[in-house]
């Protein structure tokens, strides 16, 4: 049962306050902070009820609101992001705070709750909502079981100094399986399952792919509902199918489902990193980029080594606008010499540094993306004829263009790439360059 605010003492909310303004996230942010403290204070003063946008301009920024610009304007702005850090933190490190303070929506007055420890659930979902054929889902099964049969190792590979050669992450990655394996044989093949499709994700633009990734990983899930790789992977790729897919009730639907699942993820295990992966990129399918970022700059936080998580976090920030960031967080694997984990991160910097105007490592990137085996859309090639075409090398950018025709003839690469910017113009950038170079767009072949 949860309580209202009346049923919380003075100290019970002092001390739920106190909890929020020790977490990390809250340093540095000193606005943020004082807002906090500001509505706490005027709650526990009994003016709780007089609290307006105009008093905390006022009496927080020291603003004039008599003055001929809107000062409420910031308050709103940091209500919506006081809001996102609420809801992120009660999800994460206070998920077992016994009281919790809300700001709801349309208004600024805090309100507390006592909570009882959360009851377990398990929204376990059939993929045929979401438009996946029964068909589809027992393929996805049986080629989940053949990856996951041929991954079991044996009890003599299970045995420690079984390998006196092993590096140290193989080592690692042989104990961790070996735990997993003393839980059940059903945990490690859902594990095993959920790494190899895990790594099947990217390219984001293939529908076909997504939607058998997607059956895989519901798979995981009926092996072990426990495991919440299994609902962080489903959320990725659901989230992944909304922002392919055009407007209509199957991209909302999408949406919807993609939060829902990364949602169980986190419930799970709030301290994964792939968790919080999974929640940015639902966020992101949301169109709540800020959210979005935010979150996955946390799952870089808890696992900076996890190849996936800095991809989905480096594709927040392209597809955000946030180019520098996509460098930084691509370039930050040292994945050169291997690719057999899929990475992305080579794709992402390429597409990144064209529009930060550095066409040279653009043509770079994707080169050796292309070397080292890296995942390969239609999108790919196009920021290669692009980069090209900008740097005025008609010639190779029209070699480029023939490559991409013939092995992606009439991809519709406007709508793809508009479909995933959230600033539009950034496609055209692209698209411009294309239709420079003779590219025809597939409605007018």
């Amino acid at each position: 049962m949860n309580g209202l605010t009346d049923s919380v003492n003075e100290t019970e909310k002092r001390d739920a306050l106190s909890r929020l303004l020790d977490d990390s996230h809250l340093e540095g942010a000193d606005r943020l902070r004082a807002f906090l403290i500001y509505i706490v204070d005027e709650e526990l003063a009994g003016r709780g009820e007089h609290i307006r946008g105009k008093t905390i301009a006022q009496d927080v920024y020291g603003r004039d609101t008599s003055e001929g610009s809107d000062p409420e304007n910031v308050v709103r702005v940091d209500a919506r992001r006081l809001r996102q850090f609420l809801e992120l933190y009660y999800e994460g490190a206070g998920k077992n705070d016994p009281v919790r303070l809300h700001m709801d929506s349309g208004g600024y007055r805090p309100r507390f709750e006592s909570v009882e420890p959360a009851r377990s659930h398990r929204p376990i979902k059939r993929v045929e909502r979401f438009g996946v054929p029964v068909g589809t889902f027992a393929v996805g099964a049986l080629i989940g079981a053949i990856i996951a049969n041929s991954l079991l190792l044996s009890d003599s590979e299970l045995a420690p100094g079984s390998s006196n050669s092993a590096s140290v992450s193989e080592t690692s990655d042989l104990l961790q399986r070996a735990a997993i394996y003393e839980k059940s044989p059903a945990a490690l093949q859902a594990f095993n399952l959920a790494q190899q499709a895990r790594a099947m994700i990217f390219p984001i633009f293939d529908r076909p792919r997504q939607i058998l990734v997607l059956s895989v990983f519901e798979r995981v899930i009926e092996i072990d509902p426990d495991y919440f790789g299994g609902y962080a992977g489903a959320a990725q790729v659901l989230a992944t199918l909304s922002v392919i897919t055009p407007p209509s009730d199957a991209k909302i639907d999408y949406t919807v489902a993609a939060m829902e699942f990364a949602n169980e993820a986190v419930r799970l295990a709030p301290e994964q990193a792939w968790s919080q992966s999974a929640k940015s990129w639902a966020y992101f399918a949301n169109h709540d980029y800020e959210a979005a970022l935010m979150v996955g700059r946390r799952a870089a936080q808890l696992d900076p080594e996890d190849g996936a998580v800095l991809d989905f976090l480096g594709a927040v920030a392209l597809f955000s606008g946030a180019f520098d960031e996509a460098v930084e967080t691509a370039d930050r694997q040292t994945l050169v010499d291997s690719s057999n984990q899929r990475f992305a991160n080579r794709n992402i910097s390429g597409a990144a540094h064209f529009h930060l105007g550095d066409y040279e490592k653009t043509i770079q990137r994707f080169e050796e993306a292309k070397r080292l085996g890296d995942p390969l859309s239609a999108p790919s090639l196009a920021y290669q004829v692009a980069a090209f075409s900008a740097l005025g090398r008609d010639r190779q950018a029209q070699a480029k263009l023939a490559e991409l025709e013939r092995a992606w003839p009439n991809a519709p690469i406007a709508t793809m790439l508009k479909s995933i910017y959230s600033n539009g113009k950034h496609a055209d950038d692209v698209v411009n360059e294309l239709l420079r170079q003779g590219w025809s767009p597939p409605s007018l072949q």
